[in-house]
Order: structure tokens, then C-alpha cells, then sequence
């Protein structure tokens, strides 16, 4: 190697005060009602007397130049008309929003850490453009464009991922997750803390009926009470027990239920997602505690993304239930979900035998227990309010039953049969086929990976925002981000690719040595 290629560069950089080269420092964008907005051209940037464009390009950093290419194809006009038409020209949508994005796809999710990565991070100037808005100015625009962060601009910035990725929405996998909420676990209050609490904040505001401040609290009390009578009386609709209700003060929308890894119980969220084949999300939504309970809303997001409805679903065991059969019959997609945790076998239980144990004959009219006795109808119970009609089946051979130890520690075992239960049964059946078994294994790497990505990587562990709208609105910010991540790995995957041809072709025409071996990292500059 010769002694020139060791030396560095010692060309006289940019003084302090020196103008930048040739081109606008700041440009003025226009939208379409006349509002004018600041919206700079990252070509203007430079890293001493390098434009930072040729600095990423030649570090082999593409992932700015994907995030801002797929956001300047997005229409800003419903973000735009939120602004007043006078007043400082505020900095441009796609520009905030770029900021925002990169930064949650680089692990930076706090609005201070945005306002830091707007300054330091070169990759953050070229998406935004080298704005450099405080952290306050960035929740005012999370704040201000929460709504169509969920709805419209996920649906349009979702097309264009699917475009870069060449995938679509026929396919889909669904899952969710427990997220905590940002609050305490302690301090939770049951029925009697909280009609206690809401007593002692009317006091206090008869004492000082003008103090803003405690009318703030009374009100926070007075949503926190409400919301657990309505939790105890939908317990009661359901026969289930209410001594265990509570609610948070601070966060009184999320549900306190078990945490994931083991962190015991808390306020927390519940977010869903249906990812394709390619790992793309085309559907999110919500809710404080149940999972089947938005799949209705993320089935009619694919819809409007995909362009067409979805046509096989994949999920896991905690959607087998006649409400999500019913909407996959509906809407004529093709479901595959198993009982189990294991496709095609029933659902396990350490202590006794569970109902998908027991084979129906629809001929017969009876159920067949594990120890091969059948279980005829016993009764017919009408229904009411607060539990739906049912058929019991039993037999009079539980007596002298050698497993009866494992099936009930009654006289003897009855099953319910439920309307809609032959829809189970005949899904039992589905899953039961090699061919469905072969096509559900591929619902692992479609979906799991996703919240992976998102708690590993994006740091998505813990809201940070408080209210059921706030938590859409940032699980939204971080599924745009993710989507945005998937893009770029599809376009990595494609400039790879055509690489490694390009080295093939050259090794076949003796250009290169073949007797050298690159790694791949080095392919890019062995072509340069």
C-alpha cells in the first residue's frame, strides 16, 4: 500500500462566519390554502465542506435517503389544514414528522431526545431537513395531528411500504401485547378507596368552590369512580367476581391485569396487530383488555391499505372464540387459530380434562369423554341476561370412571354446548389437517417479531402518554416507525442483491481476482 493513500485530508474546513456554498439555507413551501411553511432542502447541509448527503453515502448509510423518499410521496394537505392561516410559518409536517420517525426508529422516543437527535444526528438532518424544534414544539405537533397519525397517514405511508416491499395484505398474521401505562403500580384504588377518595375531593372543593385546582381533581376522581362502577357491573353481566376491580388514579382508561415477563400485575394497555408475509403491519388498534375485541377494526384497516379484504388470517390460541369465527365467516376469510398452543391438538390443563377433549358426533347428539363413555343431553337451559342458552350433556358412568380424578371433583362431569360451538368444532377439525398445520407454522415469523423489534429496539417497554387516545397516538408514532424500518430492509435487500450479480458478472468476466473473498460489507466498496 503506498504512503499516499495513509495520508489524511489537510484542506482548509469552512471558518465560523463563512457563508455556506451555493444554495438556500431555508426553503418556503406553500400548501395548497395558502399557508406558508418552513421546509429546508437537506442538500444545503454540509459536515465541514462535505455535504452530509455524500458523507452518508459514502459511510453506506441509506436508511435516511428511504425514510425521506417515502415521506415526500405522502399527501400533507389534512396535516396542513390543522395550522391557522396566520401567525410565524411553522416548520412543515413532513418535516416534523420525519424527525420524528427516524428518531423512534433509532431508539429515541422521548421529546427531549428528539430535540437532541435533531441537532447531533446527521441521518436526523436529512430526513427533517436540519430543523432544530425544542421539545416542546414536537408534542405540540403529536398533540395537534394524534387523529390522522392513527388513521389516514397510516393507511397512505402503509401503501407506500407495501409498494417498496412488493407485499400485500392477503395474508395476515394477528397478535398482542401487554404495554404498562404511565403510572404507578401503587396507589391503586378498589370501590371503597375510590368513593372514599371522591367524598374527601368534595370537601375540600365545598371549602374553595372558585380553586381551579381542586375542581381538576374532583374531576380526575369523579372519571377514576366511574369508570370502576362500569368495570364491576360488566363483571356482574359475566357472573365474574368484582372484589378484585381497581382502577388507577392517574391513568383510570388503562385495565389493571398481569404484565408480561413475569412483573407481576399493573395498569396497562393492550395493543393488536396483523402483520403480511413480508412483516409489514397493516392493521394496529388499542384496547384496555381484550384482543378479539379489535379485530373487527384491524380486519377493515387492511381493507382500506390492501385495497381488498384479507383472505387467510392466522392466529394464536387466545383468539378461538365463536365472536372471531363469526366476523372471519362474515367476511369470508379463510381462519386458521388453534385451541392449543400446539395446532390441531385440544387444550391442555394440568388439573382436569377441558371441554375440546371431549369429541362431539352431531348424529348422535353427544359427547365422547376421553375414557370413551358418551355424554348425552341432560337439560336445555333457556338463558337470560346474564348467561346465554345452553344444552347439558352428562353420564351415569362418571361413578365408577377409573380417571375420574382428572376429569372433575364433582359426582359428575356435564359439558355446555353453546350456539356457535359447532363453528369451534369444525375449526378443531381444519387444524387437524397437515396442510392447515403447514400453513399456520408461518404465522411465527410473520408476527412475533414484531413486538420484539418494537420493545428491543424501539424501546417501546412503557407508554408515555396517559389516556386511551394518547396511547394510540404514540403506538401508532411507533408502528409508522416500524413500517418505515421494513422499507428500508426491503430496499437493502434489493441494492444487495443486485450487488452480488453485478460480482458474479465481474468475477465471470475476470474483472476482479477471483482468488479474493470479500466479506459481505465489502462488496459495495469493492464495486466502487
Amino acid at each position: 500500500m503506498s504512503t499516499k493513500a495513509l495520508e489524511f485530508n489537510r484542506e482548509k474546513q469552512m471558518q465560523l462566519f463563512e457563508p455556506l456554498p451555493a444554495g438556500e439555507q431555508t426553503r418556503h413551501c406553500q400548501s395548497g390554502r395558502g399557508r406558508v411553511f418552513l421546509d429546508p432542502e437537506p442538500e444545503t447541509l454540509y459536515l465541514g465542506q462535505l455535504p452530509i448527503e455524500q458523507h452518508l453515502r459514502q459511510s453506506g448509510i441509506e436508511e435516511p435517503f428511504v425514510v425521506r423518499r417515502l415521506l415526500a410521496k405522502q399527501d400533507w394537505r389534512a396535516f396542513e389544514a390543522n395550522y391557522a392561516q396566520s401567525g410565524r410559518a411553522p416548520y412543515s409536517p413532513r418535516s416534523m414528522l420525519g424527525l420524528i420517525l427516524y428518531g423512534i426508529m433509532q431508539g429515541v422516543s422521548s421529546l427531549r431526545g428528539l430535540e437532541r437527535l435533531a441537532r447531533m444526528d446527521i441521518g436526523a438532518m436529512w430526513v427533517s431537513g436540519g430543523i432544530c424544534p425544542d421539545h416542546a414544539n414536537i408534542g405540540r405537533f403529536i398533540t395537534l395531528h394524534g387523529e390522522l397519525l392513527s388513521n389516514e397517514f397510516f393507511a397512505g405511508l402503509t401503501r407506500s411500504v407495501l409498494t417498496a416491499t412488493g407485499t400485500n395484505g392477503k395474508r395476515v398474521a394477528g397478535d398482542g401485547t401487554v404495554i404498562e401505562a404511565a403510572c404507578s403500580h401503587y396507589g391503586l384504588l378498589k370501590e371503597e378507596a375510590a368513593r372514599e377518595k371522591l367524598a374527601q375531593a368534595q370537601r375540600e372543593l365545598a371549602q374553595s368552590p372558585a380553586d381551579t385546582v381542586k375542581q381538576a381533581a374532583l374531576a380526575r376522581v369523579q372519571e377514576a369512580h366511574d369508570e370502576l362502577q362500569a368495570r364491576k357491573a360488566a363483571r356482574q353481566e359475566k357472573g365474574k367476581a368484582t372484589g378484585k376491580v381497581c382502577i388507577s388514579l392517574q391513568e383510570p382508561e388503562a385495565m389493571v391485569q398481569p404484565l408480561k415477563r413475569g412483573r407481576g400485575t399493573g395498569p396497562s394497555y393492550k395493543p393488536s396487530v396483523l402483520a403480511n408475509e413480508g412483516r409489514v403491519v397493516v392493521g394496529m388498534d388499542i384496547h384496555p383488555s381484550s384482543e378479539t375485541g379489535v379485530l373487527p377494526a384491524l380486519l377493515d384497516q387492511v381493507k382500506t391499505v390492501s385495497g381488498g379484504e384479507a383472505e387467510e388470517l392466522l392466529l394464536d390460541a387466545g383468539y378461538f372464540s365463536r365472536q372471531v369465527l363469526q366476523e372471519s365467516i362474515a367476511r369470508d376469510i379463510s381462519l386458521l387459530c388453534p385451541e392449543g398452543k400446539v395446532a390441531g391438538q385440544p387444550k391442555q390443563s394440568s388439573k382436569y380434562y377441558t371441554k375440546g377433549q371431549f369429541r362431539y358426533d352431531d348424529n348422535r347428539d353427544a359427547y365422547l369423554c376421553p375414557n370413551g363413555q358418551w355424554l348425552t343431553p341432560l337439560g336445555r337451559y333457556r338463558g337470560d341476561a346474564k348467561q346465554e342458552a345452553c344444552i347439558r350433556y352428562a353420564t351415569p358412568a362418571c361413578r365408577d370412571c377409573p380417571v375420574k380424578t382428572h376429569c372433575t371433583r364433582g359426582q359428575r362431569r356435564t359439558i355446555k354446548r353453546y350456539p356457535g360451538d359447532e363453528l369451534k368444532d369444525a375449526l378443531r377439525t381444519v387444524m387437524q389437517q397437515p396442510q392447515a398445520q403447514a400453513r399456520y407454522v408461518k404465522r411465527q415469523g410473520m408476527v412475533e417479531p414484531v413486538f420484539s423489534l418494537l420493545r428491543l429496539k424501539q424501546g417501546l417497554n412503557r407508554f408515555r402518554r396517559r389516556g386511551l387516545a394518547g396511547v394510540k397516538c404514540e403506538f401508532a408514532l411507533h408502528i409508522l416507525a416500524y413500517n418505515l424500518s421494513r422499507a428500508v430492509a426491503a430496499c437493502s435487500n434489493v441494492i444487495y442483491a443486485l450487488l452480488k450479480y453485478c460480482l458474479r458478472y465481474l468475477l465471470s468476466q475476470n474483472r476482479i481476482r477471483r482468488s479474493v473473498r470479500l466479506p459481505q460489507g465489502q462488496i459495495l466498496q469493492t464495486l466502487c
